[in-house]
């Protein structure tokens, strides 16, 4: 994105600062040849596929598998105590990358996958997306990192929640319930066209690895230790065919004129700039890391935004990750991840919409949308575009604080309904459903969740019929609902004689003993089912 001016040299100290930037770069000295290294990396990447639907499969037959080796199930173990086989990827793959660098995001990353086959089906359509270079943006995947890994302990010497001690956690490497941290199809096929097609599209090449990954964060900081570098020899003639090819966006002639070596940690050792090399002046092999030199994407002269405009960016994509788009939409919730990739594209849009209207010249992804202060046909609709998206995210935003409000105002009233723990005026059975139908009529689909509270505030004022049919509405195929206390009020209502629903009570109530033991309505329904001559056993 630019506002009509270039960057302009200033400072001599460090000249390389001031040469072509990636997307305006031209590589001198013929043709560049295919890369071998590329095709190589295609059937590791299809081989890595092929051996995640064998693990779906496997657990599809077997209904009992390895846990799921994703390094964000290391969050399972750290709130819950279960070390997992996607905790031991994470670690290995950490002490792994403190030696060879970071091989496995290049090599076997599904994401990075997604976002390479998608930046190949852009090309086919000519369209051939900048970097973005923003200095405060790239953090995010540190604060990801932290509020999914460093967070939870800061709430726990808080006092605010309980995390198992270290010294209690053990080994889990299997489950049934293999899918349970995965989004659902919706989401599924959003995350696909948000952190591949989308950001790729928007935010440039391995854009969700720069601007959203938070593994990639604790991966860059060890891949700066590692000693295992691509290097240069003195054969090289920085004709350029390496920074052409190289599709994690690294300077890499720049870099190795100035430093002998790759510094940037986002170089994720594709090794197309070796393969490519017409002088094999580029290999891998062992040297001094630098873990403190500044890459060349990352000097001051080459960032796209102002600080003012920095500052700005990092709060709406904060906001709108947060607080508008994190478990919004359809029922399913939008994924952590998506959410964030969701709001680095809402704090470029946002900052691509003020400049439309306030700047006199201003270019995106190579194409002029406003010249001499005129808004060309592009420029119209994209803005227009731009207005549309930020509304949606307002409104899903709205959404999501009347769906907080909502339970947060239903919570009390239906627990002392439902345990009889308190007498419950049906007037504030009445507010608090009307507060969830609100926040209904704002969703973009209906959640589960924010169903089982209606259904149970129906419950709570008497209307018992409609309330089981929402119950068994909402659960559709599924064996169990979410809250407890749906689980026992749709037992109860199959244990009527006129039901005798008599083997699924059984199951919705063992379900909800396992998890709370010592929940006195569970009990007393199995005491009540064991009662039952002609429950079945």
């Amino acid at each position: 994105m630019t506002a009509g001016s270039a960057h302009k040299p200033t400072d001599s100290r460090d000249p390389l600062a001031f040469l072509p930037r990636l997307d305006r770069h031209k590589p001198r000295c013929g043709p560049i040849a295919p890369s071998r290294a590329s095709r190589w990396r295609l059937f590791v990447l299809v081989a890595v596929h092929l051996l995640i639907g064998a693990h779906v499969v496997h657990w599809l037959v077997t209904g009992r598998s390895l846990t799921p080796v994703e390094p964000s199930e290391a969050m399972q173990t750290v709130e819950e105590g279960a070390i997992n086989a996607g905790f031991v990827l994470f670690l290995s793959l950490i002490a792994l990358t403190l030696v060879f660098g970071r091989f496995f995001c290049g090599w076997a990353c599904h994401v990075v996958a997604l976002q390479d086959l998608c930046a190949h089906w852009l090309g086919k359509l000519g369209v051939r997306p900048r970097p973005l270079r923003s200095r405060l943006l790239v953090l995010a995947p540190w604060v990801v990192a932290g509020h999914m890994f460093l967070w939870p302990h800061v709430e726990h010497w808080l006092g605010h929640r309980k995390l198992p001690d270290p010294s209690t956690w053990q080994w889990q490497l299997q489950t049934e319930e293999l899918w349970r941290t995965f989004p659902g199809p919706i989401m599924a096929v959003g995350t696909f066209v948000v952190v591949g097609f989308l950001i790729v599209w928007w935010l440039g090449a391995k854009g969700f690895c720069t601007h959203g990954c938070p593994y990639g964060a604790v991966f860059a900081l060890a891949d700066r230790l590692a000693p295992v570098r691509i290097k240069v020899s003195p054969s090289c003639d920085a004709c350029g065919h390496c920074t052409a090819v190289c599709t994690s966006n690294v300077r890499v002639h720049e870099e190795v004129a100035k430093h002998g070596q790759i510094v940037d940690p986002g170089c994720m050792k594709c090794l197309d700039c070796v393969s490519v090399c017409p002088k094999d002046a580029l290999s891998v092999g062992f040297a001094l890391p630098k873990p403190f030199a500044i890459s060349q994407q990352r000097i001051t002269a080459r960032a796209d935004f102002t600080w003012p405009e920095e500052i700005a960016l990092a709060a709406v994509a904060l906001g709108s990750a947060q607080w508008c788009f994190r478990s919004a939409w359809f029922g399913e919730g939008v994924p952590f991840l998506m959410a964030v990739g969701l709001g680095a594209i809402t704090a470029v849009f946002a900052l691509l919409a003020w400049r439309l209207l306030r700047v006199r010249d201003v270019t995106f992804q190579h194409r002029e949308l406003k010249r001499h202060g005129a808004l060309s046909p592009a420029g119209r609709w994209t803005l227009l575009g731009l207005v549309a998206w930020l509304l949606f995210t307002a409104h899903t935003g709205w959404g999501r604080h009347l769906r907080g409000e909502a339970l947060d105002a239903a919570r009390e009233p239906l627990r002392a309904a439902f345990y009889e723990t308190a007498p419950v005026a049906p007037a504030d059975l009445q507010r608090a459903l009307d507060g969830v139908d609100i926040a209904r009529a704002w969703a973009v689909g209906d959640e589960p969740l924010v169903r089982e509270v209606r259904a149970l505030l129906i419950r709570g004022l008497g209307r018992h019929a409609d309330a089981e049919k929402e119950l068994l509405d909402v659960r559709g195929d599924a064996p169990t609902l979410g809250l407890p206390e749906s689980n026992l009020a749709l037992a109860a209502y199959g244990m009527d004689p006129r039901r005798q629903r008599f083997a699924d009570a059984r199951g919705l109530v063992a379900h909800v003993l396992r998890t709370q033991p010592d929940n006195g309505v569970a009990k007393l329904l199995q005491q009540r089912l064991d009662a039952l001559p002609q429950a079945p056993k």
